[in-house]
């Protein structure tokens, strides 16, 4: 049997025309062939991705969720998930939120985690006293499809939105079809009003489209990270997939002239109107206020009919790096310093090719940027960044760390020194028998 290795790239990104409004790009009259599939498919869903439109579940200022009033110190409280924000009431292993903190006392965390376990030594949401933003969590859901939320000091409003689910078994295809899996990428900038048209006016949207040639249609979900960049006023960011109003959820929340970055799995619908005659996936983001946006793409979800695909499976969040404690490296990154990390085998394997982490940086000395790649498989540090924390600012971000053909990922920081945090939430691998392909990668981009 021959199993097919397929290369997916990016021919072009540029804005988006809606609703049967003229596209800026001559659509493609002759067609191309179809996208070739695996050789060899799972049967199975377990381990695919479901995207869903963002969906709020909790809220402690109005009392959404069961809990009304900001969490005190060591206060752990439940959150039920399953059966609600379109996540099944079976067969969801792990969801994806996007927890936002606001209003915070002191500098604390919180940490997420399957409802009824022993709480991990692990952080989810890093901030100090006064902080506003936002944290993509990945979380295993327990037995009763709940999770717990612990807040460690101080006083805290804590915002929790749900924008997909991982299927933990087969009972989900019957009511949700096939879950997607996920596709590696060469990390490509996407936007950056900066360089295009300055910042977006506040209560405005972007609309952008990305083309992967004729493979484009089976895409469901970007992963991207989202930055906003010294906003003039408080507010936040949401992005959807840009075939409807603005949802009431948020992605990143950010205060006034601060540089704020959040991983976000982002729902895709398919423009007919944008150019190649196959339909491309659509985004959009929407700001409340005046601010530069950055938006970096670092994955893909497909529908599960393309080669390469890796399902997720989710892990009791596990520390495998301390640099104040020498775990997994030793002391502080300096300025321009790249550090070889090593997963260890509790949390990667030879199959493993993605590893879900939560990235922190403690106490930067200067304001910096932190970018994290796989080690040891030729590839060159990305321009992409993942973490962008202010001089002695402690912050989180959700990475989705490739690691190379050594169980490896490198970290870099740019400026100062910094401590480095990462726990690790779950890992995506090949299903068996499945053949690997080669990463995304962008051609071309366009402006707006």
């Amino acid at each position: 049997m021959r199993t097919v290795r397929v290369l997916l790239a990016v021919t072009a990104v540029g804005a988006c025309a809606l609703a049967g409004l003229p596209a800026s790009a001559a659509p493609v009259t002759k067609p191309a062939a179809a996208p070739a599939r695996s050789a060899v498919a799972a049967d199975t869903v377990v381990g695919t991705y479901y995207p869903l439109a963002p969906e709020r579940l909790m809220d402690t200022r109005s009392g959404l969720g069961g809990r009304t009033g900001p969490l005190g110190a060591r206060t752990t409280v439940e959150l039920a998930v399953a059966g609600s924000g379109g996540v099944p009431a079976s067969g969801a292993g792990s969801v994806v939120l996007n927890v936002t903190v606001t209003g915070p006392t002191a500098s604390s965390y919180l940490t997420l985690y399957p409802a009824g376990q022993t709480r991990p030594t692990a952080s989810s949401v890093n901030f100090g006293a006064g902080w506003l933003g936002s944290n993509n969590v990945t979380v295993k859901l327990a037995p009763n499809g709940r999770v717990a939320i612990y807040q460690h000091a101080g006083s805290a409003h804590v915002v929790v939105d749900v924008v997909g689910f991982y299927a933990s078994s087969d009972t989900v295809r019957g009511s949700h079809g096939r879950g997607g899996q996920y596709q590696r990428v060469t990390p490509t900038r996407l936007v950056d009003t900066r360089r295009e048209r300055g910042p977006i006016e506040g209560n405005t949207r972007i609309n952008r489209w990305v083309d992967f040639g004729p493979v484009s249609p089976h895409v469901t979900a970007l992963v991207l990270n989202i930055t906003a960049v010294r906003p003039q006023r408080s507010g936040f960011l949401s992005a959807w997939a840009g075939d409807g109003p603005v949802p009431t959820s948020s992605t990143v929340n950010y205060g006034a002239g601060t540089v704020v970055p959040n991983l976000a799995y982002v729902r895709t619908a398919i423009c007919h109107d944008c150019g190649p005659w196959y339909g491309v996936p659509i985004f959009a983001v929407h700001s409340l206020r005046t601010t530069d946006i950055v938006v970096d793409l670092v994955g893909v979800i497909d529908d599960g009919s393309l080669p390469g695909g890796l399902r997720f499976t989710p892990l009791a969040p596990t520390r495998i790096v301390d640099s104040r404690i020498d775990v997994g490296t030793s002391g502080a990154l300096g300025a321009n310093a790249t550090r070889r990390i090593t997963a260890p085998a509790t949390v990667a394997t030879g199959a493993t090719h993605v590893l879900a982490t939560n990235v922190t940086a403690v106490a930067p000395t200067a304001d910096t940027v932190v970018t994290v790649w796989p080690a040891d498989a030729g590839v060159a540090r990305p321009t992409a960044s993942n973490l962008n924390p202010a001089a002695g600012q402690t912050v989180s971000n959700a990475v989705l760390a490739g690691i190379g053909p050594t169980d490896a990922f490198a970290a870099h920081n740019l400026a100062g020194s910094t401590h480095l945090v990462t726990d690790v939430v779950g890992t995506f691998h090949l299903p068996s028998g499945a053949a690997p392909a080669d990463p995304l990668r962008v051609l071309a981009t366009g402006g707006y």
